[in-house]
């Protein structure tokens, strides 16, 4: 199937992938898929930016609207649990990283000073900074690749049919935009919604700019 889309359509897609794994989320779903999107600038993207859907507010709109997996409307729930996914490892990794922070440590004591001949001081060597922590998805088993979420496939295949529909050969950026924008979705509605916006609204704004009738 992702033969037939372009690069920058692969892009975004791969992107999505990326971006579930950086949210904690072991499944791909057309939220991810609107968050890969985000970072292009064609015009079907700036006629989200418009309606205040960017990169920027629309991500932690997901996470939120996700809500560690309860957000997941009940089919894509049953289908990640019947791929081995642990939806309840997902949850406790949610709430244990969104939890809210705690007070500041106090700032340690300075470093203590080594006396040298002549009344120079040596400072201590700081401690090395930690290695930063690979992407951990809870749910998954380590390398194993992320599924779509049927949600996520269906808004695929709509992009797809939109291609067909328009007798275009590739599937582009705007293809994949509009097969996302079903009102059948409830979280990317949801998502949406956190960034003071819909569906309808969105995908209206997309075919005005693309020179299309809703």
């Amino acid at each position: 199937m992702f033969e037939r889309f372009t690069l920058n359509a692969r892009i975004a897609v791969v992107r999505s992938q990326q971006e579930a794994r950086e949210l904690g989320h072991p499944w791909i779903g057309s939220e991810h898929l609107m968050l890969g999107l985000l970072a292009e600038k064609e015009v079907p993207i700036l006629a989200l930016a418009r309606l205040g859907v960017t990169y920027e507010a629309y991500r932690p709109a997901v996470l939120a609207a996700a809500d560690g997996g309860l957000g997941l409307a009940e089919e894509d729930r049953e289908a990640l649990t019947g791929a081995g996914i642990d939806l309840a490892a997902v949850r406790e990794h949610f709430l244990r990283t969104q939890a809210p922070a705690s007070p500041a440590p106090a700032p340690e004591p300075e470093p203590a000073r080594r006396w040298l001949p002549f009344g120079r001081r040596k400072a201590a060597a700081p401690a090395p900074s930690p290695a930063p922590a690979s992407i951990v998805v809870p749910g998954l088993a380590p390398d194993a690749h992320l599924p779509f979420t049927p949600h996520g496939q269906r808004a695929l295949d709509s992009a797809s049919k939109v291609m067909l529909a328009q007798a275009d050969d590739r599937i582009t950026l705007a293809h994949v935009v509009l097969g996302l924008l079903t009102p059948a979705d409830e979280l990317l509605s949801r998502s949406l919604q956190r960034v003071g916006t819909d569906i309808e609204p969105v995908r209206a704004a997309v075919l005005a700019d693309l020179g299309q009738v809703a």
